[in-house]
């Protein structure tokens, strides 16, 4: 009779764990870094556009374990700001709380991607992430230097690269 509850008692703990791995995403596929996509089927650089503002604005980057979420995204000093919350586990994705706001990712193993929906005041904004990675600080550099006229901080022109008149001869110039 011992050996029966023994063995019974081996055999539950057996069934318990094999239900317990179905239950979850396999996180190997969902950690790791997601961008930005699509924002309601259009590239988050075509959305940024039709809203007037440059990608960067709209991108952001979850970085996503089975125990945390960091959240990254341009901030408003025009720095890369972060806010990280907790992850659980579901069976067809992770969900993450940050800042008390709850974001259920959805994964989708056809086209490895996770989705989430956003209501905004009765707007519902559709987001795709994929896998990936994004600069915010080199994205809004390149962003700022395109609304200066191009130019990066540091850059000049080489002997040969101006035109006559680009600079003042000895002479041409009036003293004060």
């Amino acid at each position: 009779m011992k050996k029966f509850k023994a063995v019974a008692l081996v055999m539950m703990v057996a069934i318990m764990m094999f239900s317990l791995a179905g239950c979850g995403v396999d996180m190997k596929k969902v950690s790791g870094s997601w961008i930005v996509s699509t924002i309601n089927g259009k590239s988050a650089a075509d959305f940024a556009a039709e809203q007037g503002l440059p990608e960067v604005s709209v991108q952001k980057v979850y970085d996503i374990n089975d125990k945390t979420v960091t959240l990254k995204y341009l901030g408003a000093d025009g720095t890369t700001a972060s806010n990280s919350g907790d992850t659980v586990v579901r069976k067809n994705g992770v969900e993450a709380t940050i800042n008390g706001a709850l974001i259920p990712l959805e994964y989708h193993e056809d086209n490895d991607t996770l989705t989430y929906k956003l209501d905004d005041n009765g707007t519902i904004y559709e987001y795709v992430l994929k896998k990936g990675s994004y600069d915010f600080d080199a994205e809004y550099q390149n962003y700022m230097n395109s609304m200066n006229g191009g130019e990066e901080e540091g850059e000049y022109e080489e002997e040969g690269d101006y035109e006559e008149g680009d600079y003042e001869e000895e002479g041409d110039y009036e003293e004060e």
